[in-house]
């Protein structure tokens, strides 16, 4: 009992630190940039740049996609890491950020009509004008209604409440109408590029009681 307590908490406090406090600073021309739109993909957080170009999340963890609206056609996007302090340099055709560890020049993502939509259904046109590299980050920028926390034991999605007959939160992943086990093993296994349609079934209409909690459903290209 007392292993299985000590197991428990260790697991607990891994689960706490993995979302934590999250600042940046975003400079353009070596300016503050005041009044950009900063959110983190996936999750209803989101929040705008003070006169001194500083933004705040009191709950990010790494693995998440930070996102920084430069126009209202094309935006910064980030992985985190376990960095908890940013700066990002706004150019005209890219951008660097700086994590205190590494400082890496990046393209901006175009926000495209087409890559911005969320909604159920998410066709490869979209999937491949949208840069993401894993299922994981599609469904955190184009889903709503979703939310994908990273956590000690792996990737989690939660899509509803409790609704399975295991009284858990987890949706059931599909492929080409074959069962996944979690998200992490849709992302090892499905290359993006190789997706035709993303589906999400948030009533889980065809699958019963396994899909309680919903079922994200991929078609790949070429599949009957």
């Amino acid at each position: 009992m007392k292993r299985f307590l000590l197991l428990w908490m260790m697991i607990a406090s891994c689960v706490a630190m993995s979302a934590q406090e999250l600042s940046g600073v975003i400079t353009k021309k070596g300016k503050p940039k005041k009044g950009l739109t900063v959110s983190i993909l996936g999750s209803d957080e989101s929040t705008t740049t003070d006169k001194y170009g500083r933004f705040y999340f009191k709950n990010a963890a790494p693995g998440e996609i930070l996102q920084i609206d430069v126009t209202s056609r094309k935006a910064a996007r980030i992985q985190l890491t376990e960095s908890r302090r940013l700066r990002v340099y706004i150019a005209p055709s890219d951008f660097v950020y700086n994590n205190g560890r590494v400082e890496l020049r990046m393209p901006y993502t175009a926000l495209r009509s087409d890559a911005v939509v969320r909604g159920n259904i998410v066709e490869h046109e979209q999937i491949m004008s949208s840069g993401l590299q894993r299922v994981s980050d599609l469904l955190k920028s184009f889903m709503t209604g979703v939310r994908v926390e990273q956590t000690a034991m792996g990737s989690n999605v939660v899509m509803r409440g409790p609704g399975s007959v295991m009284g858990n939160t987890e949706p059931l992943f599909v492929v080409d109408g074959v069962v996944v086990e979690s998200l992490d093993e849709v992302d090892r296994l499905v290359p993006v590029e190789t997706i035709g349609k993303l589906v999400l079934n948030k009533e889980g209409a065809g699958w019963g009681a396994r899909g309680g909690n919903g079922v994200i459903e991929i078609t790949t290209l070429g599949a009957s």
